[in-house]
């Protein structure tokens, strides 16, 4: 039963730290892709606050040069579509790491449930442990005395053989039933006891 104890606290610290490097790696990986979709997130920014100031350049530029002003309101329309589709994006990268924030978070409490039940259980496997070397010592002092006790009953029938020869084939049958009856009504509860 110990070496059951033993085999299970083992595989459960095996299955723990499988666990611990799983999860460690996936918290790796999700720091990558944030940093990542923030430099994405921080470029964009970036590029929608360049196009704005184009914009109003533009925009001054049409009002001093009505002569290209078809021109120029192309390039606007370009502009102000591509911004759109920026701020699309900025919009759609800032519902990632969102999500990302939410699954980081929800695995992180996960993770701390787990290391709950993983304590408990190694406290359970403890206590069988503990409980399997009580009982182990409990057999092993019962075995002590029933040796002590066997010792004493043999020494008590060589003394029964040298007093009366003559009935010795009676006495040991009566002897050895009453060892057995005695091992079974009384030897195992008195271990216990």
């Amino acid at each position: 039963m110990c070496f059951k104890c033993v085999c299970l606290y083992v595989q459960v610290e095996a299955d723990r730290q499988q666990l611990l490097e799983r999860v460690e790696k996936q918290e790796e990986d999700h720091k990558a892709n944030m940093l990542a979709l923030e430099e994405k997130n921080r470029d964009a920014e970036n590029q929608i606050k360049d196009l704005k100031e184009t914009i109003f350049e533009l925009e001054d530029q049409v009002e001093q040069q009505r002569a290209v002003r078809l021109h120029t309101n192309q390039t606007i329309l370009d502009l102000e579509n591509q911004i759109k589709r920026l701020e699309e994006n900025k919009a759609e990268l800032e519902k990632q790491i969102k999500a990302m924030n939410k699954q980081m978070k929800d695995e992180t409490e996960e993770w701390r449930r787990f290391q709950a039940d993983l304590q408990t259980a190694v406290v359970v496997a403890n206590d069988i442990k503990v409980e399997a070397q009580e009982e182990l010592r409990t057999l092993r002092r019962c075995l002590q005395e029933e040796q002590e006790h066997s010792a004493r009953l043999a020494s008590e029938l060589e003394q029964i053989q040298g007093a009366s020869h003559a009935k010795l084939p009676s006495l040991l049958c009566f002897y050895t039933l009453s060892c057995i009856c005695f091992f079974v009504f009384f030897g195992y509860s008195s271990c216990k006891l």
